[in-house]
């Protein structure tokens, strides 16, 4: 063999040397990185919008949502979450006259994360029919969940606004009567509140445009009371007699009294808890002897005075013989 085929040779046992140390290269990378991006998940439930022209709504929807498959670095699919997902089809310029079918494919998947990829979609397809928009003013209806605790009641339940403009197909507004508001949880509610709270889209087959999309509401609360009298409370003096007088008399001994409270607290009171008095302190001037001095009464925790009768009482003072 000459020297022109040695050196040929020579060469190319080189170059495959390179190949082969190349392709051993990247199957190390390869299997260095793999664990670091097979990780995968599904996102459920993506919202699936539809744009269309200007003047035009959808009026159906098969499907109002998605689900996607993601595949990506551990990290990144660790913090994902479907508010970091959208999902667009965009219809504009097609024929509304019909109903028709229109793909849904990974295209239509749009987020903004990094070291994740979407990798299949489901459903395919999604078919849908449109009508011409319309506004309409809809007024808002509070929802409450739950009840207040017990001895409490919702007195009043107010959004601001009391309306709204709900832009959506004109044959669907047809039969909108109200939007509602997001739940609103009653559970260990003791004060009247405000909240401000979203609004519910009418139906998950069609979008609604809201404006505004959120409300204030102002809720109310009352507690719940009874009420119950008690005749021939005494009334006791507090203080002593002054200017020389050696007794008091009152031209009324006993009043009635009328509280309030929650029913379960009035159940457990009893009369000996109620105490009415007037107060002697400084109450007569030098040069008098009897004045009128209005009824105090000490009640319970929780109870509150209605009406006490009388409300004044008579004082005499005596001088001494």
């Amino acid at each position: 063999m000459n020297g022109k085929w040695l050196a040929f040779f020579k060469r190319l046992g080189h170059k495959r040397s390179s190949k082969l140390v190349a392709l051993l290269l990247a199957l190390i990378t390869w299997y260095a990185i793999q664990p670091s991006i097979s990780h995968e998940t599904i996102l459920s439930d993506i919202p699936l919008r539809v744009s269309v022209d200007t003047g035009w709504a959808v009026l159906e929807q098969s499907v109002g949502s998605v689900d996607v498959h993601f595949r990506g670095s551990r990290e990144a699919i660790r913090f994902m979450s479907p508010g970091d997902i959208e999902v667009v089809i965009d219809v504009r310029g097609q024929d509304y006259q019909d109903s028709f079918t229109v793909p849904v494919d990974l295209k239509n998947v749009r987020t903004t994360l990094g070291g994740v990829r979407p990798t299949f979609i489901r459903p395919s397809e999604v078919t849908l029919s449109v009508d011409k928009e319309e506004d309409r003013l809809v007024p808002v209806r509070v929802h409450i969940q739950g009840e207040p605790p017990p001895g409490y009641e919702i007195e009043s339940m107010t959004a601001i606004p009391a309306a709204v403009v709900v832009s959506g197909p004109r044959q669907r507004l047809d039969a909108i009567e109200a939007i509602r508001t997001t739940p609103i949880d009653m559970e260990g509610r003791l004060q009247s509140f405000k909240l401000r709270v979203g609004l519910v889209s009418p139906s998950r087959t069609w979008v609604a445009r809201m404006e505004p999309d959120r409300v204030e509401v102002d809720v109310m609360l009352l507690e719940q009371s009874a009420a119950i009298t008690f005749t021939n409370i005494p009334i006791n003096l507090l203080g002593s007699p002054v200017h020389d007088l050696t007794s008091v008399l009152l031209d009324t001994p006993a009043v009635t009294v009328e509280v309030v409270g929650r029913s379960e607290l009035l159940d457990t009171l009893r009369r000996e808890s109620i105490r009415a008095y007037v107060d002697l302190n400084a109450a007569f001037a030098a040069d008098r002897v009897s004045t009128s001095l209005p009824v105090r009464v000490h009640l319970p925790p929780g109870i509150r005075l209605e009406r006490v009768e009388p409300s004044t009482i008579l004082v005499r003072g005596q001088h001494p013989q």
